[in-house]
């Protein structure tokens, strides 16, 4: 039977429960419409478990918040003008938090469906709001930080960064896959993980007819580590986000669409500003101590770390649901991207080795290019660099002997006037460190090795 988005408004946040005993929390949710059975989920995250217990309060607070963001997840289905949180203990700023989340976290599941701007949804709390942490008794956790890890290059940079400092990292993945594990165990570092479960009704209301498109994940599993480094009574969570996470994938009419907002230095400020007075968190409990820095200037870390590049990635296609086992599969914007930007400090035969294929002598990967370089329509929906770092790093290339000749860049040396000259307005936005956010004592120093 086919599934009518259209029949539904409005979308439940119905209950969470933590389930002590088996570090298991659970959430369900629910669609409603006139005329129609309501449509119920229902979501479980399985933590680590701790050797001692969580602190109940700050944990049970963050969880809260964490049910409402992956709700995200089945309310996109119909997307009705109506959220309503049914679960007690969602602060004003939290709430605010959610409406942040949804207005920009979601503008590319907006545009994608044919929205002329962002979604307009009454968020409704009918339950009743949480009391909010006084600033005077926010605490840092003073545990050894929590690193969220994805298989790919960042994460393996803060890993280093942090290992060098001796700041003593905890690895941290959500899902975590065969290629997140492999690149785990090169670190030496411990490996903890969480396990989130999808309800399974969700991929079926896709195949009849749902609405689908993209949603703020990094939003997601930076509460899931965050609700994992109370448990463990540890941290920060120290995340792996660049500068150019924060530039819009494109603007229409003026508003503003980015494929990584939940990345960007907004969502960062917008997170440590909500767990304060929802959580009892300081800011400094949560930050990106990459975020200064451009794609290229972390790749540029990343080479020298050798021992990562037979079993690190970071193309998305490892990450779907159906892809097995498998590394790069050099046919993605994002393997065009990290490739370009690699080969800014590797060779041909390193890269080759990598990727089991060079993408710049394949005349295939023109077109895709061309996006990545600001010649044709938008950046693509990915978590890809700013067209200046591509332009900054297809340069840089273009200057290497060992890759002057390459297919693709002997074809934009016909394309882009001074290729291996960008202009310096470029050069300096690509190579100037950015801002930066509060960090605890250590963490400065482990940054400033990048600068």
């Amino acid at each position: 039977m086919a599934f009518d988005p259209s029949r539904y408004s409005s979308f439940s946040y119905r209950d969470v429960v933590w389930m002590a005993e088996r570090y298991e929390a659970r959430f369900e949710y629910a669609l409603h419409g006139e005329g129609v059975e309501d449509v119920i989920f229902t979501e479980r995250v399985q933590f680590t478990p701790a050797r001692t217990p969580a602190d109940e309060k700050s944990l049970q607070a963050l969880l809260v918040v964490l049910g409402a963001v992956l709700g995200l997840s089945y309310f996109k289905a119909a997307a009705p003008p109506v959220y309503r949180v049914e679960v007690p203990g969602l602060t004003d700023a939290a709430l605010g938090y959610l409406e942040t989340v949804i207005r920009h976290g979601m503008a590319e599941y907006a545009y994608t469906n044919g929205r002329s701007g962002p979604l307009e949804v009454d968020i409704q709390r009918t339950a009743p709001a949480g009391s909010e942490f006084p600033p005077e008794n926010w605490r840092l956790p003073d545990g050894d930080p929590i690193v969220p890890i994805g298989g790919g290059k960042d994460s393996v940079v803060t890993v280093e960064l942090l290992h060098r400092a001796r700041l003593h990292p905890i690895q941290f993945a959500v899902n975590a896959n065969p290629l997140i594990r492999r690149v785990a165990h090169v670190s030496g570092h411990a490996l903890i993980t969480a396990k989130r479960t999808l309800d399974p009704l969700l991929l079926q209301l896709n195949n009849e007819g749902a609405l689908n498109g993209h949603v703020p994940v990094t939003a997601m599993n930076s509460l899931i580590a965050l609700c994992q480094a109370q448990i463990l009574d540890s941290g920060p969570v120290v995340m792996s986000i660049e500068a150019t996470a924060s530039e819009p994938t494109l603007e229409v009419d003026g508003w503003e669409i980015n494929h990584q907002w939940s990345k960007s230095l907004e969502a960062e400020k917008a997170l440590r500003e909500m767990i304060g007075p929802q959580a009892g968190l300081v800011p400094e409990s949560y930050f990106s101590i990459l975020r200064p820095f451009s794609e290229l200037r972390i790749a540029g870390e990343y080479a020298h770390h050798t021992q990562y590049h037979r079993v690190a990635t970071s193309c998305n296609r490892a990450f779907r649901l159906d892809a097995g086992d498998v590394g790069w599969c050099a046919d993605c914007d994002k393997c065009r991207f990290v490739f370009l930007l690699l080969a800014r400090y590797l060779t041909p035969w390193a890269l080759e080795e990598i990727f089991g294929a060079n993408l710049l002598e394949d005349t295939a990967h023109i077109p895709g290019y061309e996006e990545l370089l600001g010649l044709a329509r938008h950046r693509p929906f990915e978590c890809v660099g700013s067209e200046a770092e591509a332009v900054v790093a297809l340069a840089g290339v273009a200057s290497r002997s060992q890759w002057a000749d390459a297919s693709v860049v002997a074809h934009f040396r016909e394309v882009i006037d001074d290729l291996d000259t960008p202009p310096e307005d470029l050069r300096q936005q690509v190579s100037a460190a950015g801002e930066s956010l509060s960090m605890p004592d250590g963490f400065e120093e482990a940054q400033h090795a990048l600068r």
